[in-house]
């Protein structure tokens, strides 16, 4: 059975405090295990934004690399390893613009010593390795988003479902299917606000593209519902389904697990088959974990938070 862990974002305290709560220990050479033998799933965006980014990698990889745990790559993995890599005629695939900079600032910092940099480049190497996605039995785990026309597009495109460096680079190309299947599978949905309405997200951008809750029916839904932050003048109107592209929402029975959402206050299950596992550990907030034994149905009394991290 497996325990599965929200974005941590470099807070290898709190992590560690997680693990010990769901009764994960250090061996002899400090990798976290279970007695029992479960594993930890790890929902992705291990870097960026927190004060032991170096830790947290540590931790995770040598959990995964040790048998003790599974991961699946998070938009932040994505994003630096564009970050990082050229064009053949040159220029970075994620172009280094202030925004993107300031993103991973974090994680630019902690591993700018020449010595420390070549241990950076292997980690790069590593996130190649994580899956975009798993499908195991009896539960499904993504970062963002399990659309299955995308993820069916990923599986038919990449080698055990890893990203491939040929493949980033298709990925930037804007419209391409590749970009399509990325941004939705590990960014989520967006669909443009009615205007003239926007908000101010997290790091103050303006945006008029909003996320949407893909794990629920768009038809029986208000925008208050629907929509990922509020928008006042629109929270008790219902939805209107026919202004959205290619609009579907996750019917299925099998549990889905996924992060990357910034949710905040009481940890709860979005439906009984869906869980967000994102609570906002970088702004304040809490990380978070789920116990699954094996139910089809999610409870409540399976979400776990990490209590003494901060």
């Amino acid at each position: 059975m497996y325990d599965l862990i929200g974005d941590i974002h470099g807070h290898a305290t709190e992590l560690r405090q997680l693990l010990q709560q769901l009764d994960y220990l250090p061996d002899d050479a400090g990798v976290y295990r279970h007695a029992g033998g479960r594993q930890v799933i790890f929902v992705g965006d291990f870097i960026d934004r927190g004060p032991a980014i170096r830790e947290t990698l540590q931790i995770v990889r040598g959990m995964v690399d040790g048998g003790a745990a599974l991961a699946v790559m998070g938009n932040h993995e994505y994003n630096a390893l564009a970050f990082w890599s050229f064009y053949p005629g040159g220029g970075h695939v994620r172009p280094h613009l202030p925004n993107h900079i300031l993103q991973h600032i974090e994680t630019i910092k902690e591993f700018r010593s020449k010595e420390l940099f070549v241990e950076w480049q292997d980690y790069l190497a590593w996130f190649y390795t994580l899956p975009l996605f798993l499908e195991l039995p009896g539960l499904r785990v993504v970062h963002a988003c399990w659309d299955a026309r995308y993820i069916a597009y990923l599986r038919a495109q990449l080698p055990d479902d890893r990203l491939t460096p040929d493949f980033l680079l298709r990925a930037s190309r804007k419209g391409s299917e590749e970009m399509n299947a990325v941004e939705i599978t590990l960014k989520g949905h967006e669909t443009d606000l009615p205007r003239p309405h926007h908000f101010f997200d997290k790091d103050g951008h303006r945006r008029t593209k909003m996320r949407t809750a893909w794990w629920r029916d768009p038809a029986a839904a208000t925008y208050n519902d629907y929509f990922l932050e509020p928008i006042e003048a629109l929270a008790g109107q219902p939805v209107d389904v026919a202004a959205l592209p290619n609009a579907s929402y996750y019917q299925d029975e099998t549990p889905v697990f996924f992060g990357h959402y910034w949710l905040k206050g009481e940890p709860r299950l979005l439906t009984p088959h869906s869980v967000c596992l994102d609570y906002s550990v970088a702004r304040g907030g809490e990380l978070v974990g789920y116990r699954w034994h094996g139910e089809q149905t999610l409870t409540p009394t399976g979400l776990v938070r990490a209590v003494g991290g901060h």
